[in-house]
């Protein structure tokens, strides 16, 4: 156990470094590190910067998935599309189930199990890909809650760009009066898209973006109709009020699916709870008036 116990001990050390290095290269940088448009290490000289160059950046680069798509799920999930933040964060979930296995090991080593160094070492590798998978499904949930979260929000939304459009205010004016008044993921897409027009960008094109960053299909129905009546000079007022009718049809078929859902776990505590105390209720005054006879 000699030979295994170095093992743990060197990937222990090595998950440790990792897990430091990581976070103390990707702290907060400070305001006036932000306020020149520059984005640059802490530490820019010294042991943690060695260590980012020459041992986080090639397995970051290592673990990260294949394609081209990561910043895409960064933008649906809400996060800034910062992929060498997100694979460091990758490598410190491996590293702490790597460590979790490890300690397993450990734990059943000392408890005299026989644990082989094989077995320690299947059991690293299985911590380090649970860690992966794990933080893969935050990222993949993060994106599903925001998208229902925005399918929940568009009708409200629909409903306030089709008031103020059929007010007089130009497409681009009534998102942007929205953007300022709602708040909400929703909100959020719309005031980016509206940054986006005013650095050069065209209307149609900034709204296709954000059909393309948001993970809502409901939304991206409803950004998609408002570019194409744009570019066809279509009168945006009727566009806009019937894209709100189907806004409010999706929330009602949204509501439906929900208490559909919601409808097994509801005869939860009436099976279990209060069904058994209303059959208590009723047998109890016969079996008290079986035992006043008999007796």
């Amino acid at each position: 156990m000699s030979a295994g116990g170095g093992l743990l001990g060197l990937i222990i050390g090595a998950a440790l470094v990792l897990i430091v290095g990581a976070l103390a290269a990707h702290r907060r940088p400070r305001l006036t590190v932000r306020l020149r448009g520059q984005r640059r290490m802490p530490v820019e000289n010294g042991p943690v910067a060695a260590l980012h160059q020459l041992l986080l950046a090639p397995i970051s680069r290592l673990l990260s998935r294949a394609g081209s798509d990561l910043e895409g799920r960064l933008r649906r999930a809400g996060r800034e599309p910062d992929t060498e933040r997100y694979r460091l964060e990758r490598i410190v979930w491996c590293s702490i189930g790597a460590g979790a296995g490890a300690l397993i090991g450990i734990v059943m080593g000392l408890r005299g199990e026989g644990v082989s160094g094989a077995a320690v070492v299947a059991l690293i590798v299985v911590g380090a890909s649970a860690g992966w998978l794990m933080h893969d499904h935050t990222l993949t949930r993060a994106t599903r809650q925001r998208g229902a979260r925005m399918s929940e929000q568009l009708p409200t939304v629909a409903e306030l760009v089709a008031f103020a459009v059929s007010a007089g205010e130009g497409p681009l004016a009534a998102i942007d009066r929205v953007a300022g008044t709602v708040r909400g993921d929703l909100a959020g897409e719309f005031a980016t898209t509206v940054r986006r027009v005013r650095g050069g960008s065209t209307f149609p094109g900034a709204l296709r973006e954000m059909a393309n960053d948001v993970p809502s299909l409901d939304v991206a129905r409803f950004v998609d109709g408002i570019a194409v009546a744009s570019e066809r000079g279509t009168p945006i007022a009727d566009v806009l009020r019937a894209q709100a009718a189907d806004a409010r049809a999706a929330g009602r078929r949204l509501l439906l699916e929900k208490a559909g859902r919601k409808e097994v776990l509801m005869l939860v505590p009436v099976v279990f709870f209060i069904l058994p105390i209303v059959v208590v209720i009723a047998l109890f005054p016969g079996i008290h008036g079986l035992q006043l006879t008999v007796s």
